[in-house]
């Protein structure tokens, strides 16, 4: 699949495989989209508690930032893994 990088990135993406930091364009754009994924995962993940605690279904706070502090760890390992 041939995708087009927007005008507006062009710039930034070549500069990241002239730096060094990606082997090619194509992965700049896949590691967006594994960011946009995980931002993604992570809202959906907002909007279940949110869920929650409207039905009443709270969770102590402490356990809350613990679980925060993880998935910020499995996130930034998933994308430190490229």
């Amino acid at each position: 699949m041939v995708t087009d990088i927007p005008i507006d990135f062009a710039a930034f993406v070549q500069r990241m495989v002239a730096e060094r930091r990606f082997v090619s364009e194509s992965d700049v754009v896949a590691e967006g989209l594994r960011l946009l994924q995980a931002r993604e995962g992570l809202r959906q993940e907002v909007r279940v508690g949110f869920n929650q605690l409207d039905a009443g279904l709270g969770i102590p706070a402490d356990a809350v930032y613990a679980r925060a502090e993880e998935r910020i760890r499995e996130i930034e390992s998933s994308v430190n893994k490229s």
